[in-house]
Parts: C-alpha cells; sequence; structure tokens
C-alpha cells in the first residue's frame, strides 16, 4: 500500500548535510505532515518503504511525537499503527518563564479530549512541544478536582518517617 508523503519532502544529499538540531525539527515535523496526509493511519514500515529513512529513525521519532501527544498510536497485536492527533481546536495559551502551555480540545474517531502541550524555546529561539498529554473529555471534571486538590496546603500525615 502506498502512502502520502509532502510534495516538498527533501532529497537525501540535502537532508544529509542539515546539522544534527534541524534533522530532528526536520523529521518530526515531516512525520507530523505524513501522519496528517494519511488518516487511516501508517505504521513505520510503510514510511520506510515512502521516505527512504532508517526504521530506528522514524521509529524514535513517532515514539516522541506519540508520548507528547502529538500523535496517536494504536498497537493492533505486534502491529503499532501511527495516526495524526485530529482536529485540534486552540483554547488558550499561558506562559510561565521560558515555557508556553497551550491548551486544545482535539476530536477523532477515539472522542474528544483536552490536550496540554508544554513548549520550550529551542537553540533557534523558536518554541517546540518538549512534553504533552491528551485527557478524555469525560475525566476533565475529576481531573479539575484533583488538581485544586494540590493547590491546598499540604496536611500534616499521621505517619512518621522511620
Amino acid at each position: 500500500m502506498t502512502i502520502n508523503i509532502p510534495k516538498d519532502m527533501l532529497p537525501k544529499e540535502a537532508f544529509k548535510i542539515l546539522p544534527a538540531k534541524e534533522k530532528e525539527e526536520y523529521l518530526s515535523n515531516l512525520l507530523k505532515q505524513i501522519l496528517d496526509l494519511n488518516s487511516d493511519g501508517i505504521t513505520i514500515s510503510q514510511i520506510k518503504e515512502a521516505t527512504g529513512l532508517t526504521y530506528s529513525t522514524i521509529w524514535h521519532h513517532l515514539e516522541i511525537l506519540s508520548c507528547t501527544a502529538q500523535a496517536r498510536k494504536i498497537s493492533r497485536g505486534n502491529l503499532d499503527v501511527y495516526y495524526s492527533p485530529g482536529r485540534e481546536e486552540h483554547l488558550n495559551e499561558f506562559q510561565k518563564g521560558k515555557a508556553k502551555y497551550l491548551i486544545s480540545r482535539v476530536k477523532h474517531n477515539e472522542g474528544n479530549f483536552v490536550c496540554i502541550h508544554e513548549k520550550t524555546e529551542n537553540r533557534s529561539g523558536n518554541h517546540t512541544v518538549c512534553s504533552g498529554i491528551a485527557i478524555p473529555v469525560e475525566l476533565i471534571d475529576s481531573f479539575i478536582e484533583t488538581l485544586r486538590k494540590a493547590k491546598e496546603p499540604a496536611k500534616q500525615s499521621s505517619i512518621q518517617p522511620s
């Protein structure tokens, strides 16, 4: 099965001469574009065949994207299928120091989620996602209630350290 890849993908020679940090950013953006272009989901092998990138490179970057809520991974037996995170609607953004926190509503075929992404400034001065979480909207009220408790002063525990 052939997959869709971005028309502006760099030739292998041009990719090889990029500095290491630019390669990282390029690969991350390329994989996000590939996920967006293939809404039925794709595997690492399909991406490898279409792009010529190594399996381990693709796996590494897709794992980072899925662990930071920038992609979805669904395991089917011993096969992992990767998907775009879904249709995103930006709700708000907060800043603390050099970090930005983005809150979005995301919809996809598994339901509705609230995504929180932390972005930090990289060496080139751009903000890039360094962590993220997707929370099912059904859990938001309980989640907020628990977060409120975290703000309360710590209660004295009856358990003494040994």
